[in-house]
């Protein structure tokens, strides 16, 4: 029986309790430093075009964020109430999640809407080249 001997070093945890000189992770630990070569402190803000919702403890929104859809419907209320609600309570979430489904379900007609008309398009141009 062969008995296998292990250094201190060679364990995966050794050195954790020297001192932070001397410890590799140190950089990771400290607060981050402003680059020299960074033309700005904070990014611009982009231009609010719509209705953009954001969290009751943000005096304005994230710096970049979408207005591609804005809150339309049942969908949109829901949005509404979850923004109201902090986002580190499970409900919050919940109710973004609930909404994105909502959100699927009120489109339908109009996808359903946009196949047809596409699918008599096809069948339009089927019969022009027969």
């Amino acid at each position: 029986m062969d008995i296998e001997i292990i250094r201190p070093r060679e364990l995966p945890y050794w050195g954790v309790d020297l001192c932070s000189e001397d410890r590799p992770g140190v950089p990771r630990e400290l607060p981050p430093r402003v680059l020299e070569s960074a033309h700005w402190l904070e990014p611009e803000q982009q231009p609010i075009e719509g209705i953009v919702l954001r969290h009751a403890g943000r005096a304005r929104p994230t710096p970049v964020f979408s207005t591609a859809l804005p809150p339309r419907g049942a969908s949109g209320a829901l949005r509404r109430v979850a923004y109201n609600v902090p986002d580190h309570w499970i409900s919050h979430w919940l109710a973004l999640f609930i909404a994105d489904r909502v959100d699927v379900v009120q489109s339908l007609p109009l996808l359903l809407k946009r196949r047809a008309v596409k699918a008599g398009r096809i069948r339009r141009t089927a019969r022009q080249h027969a």
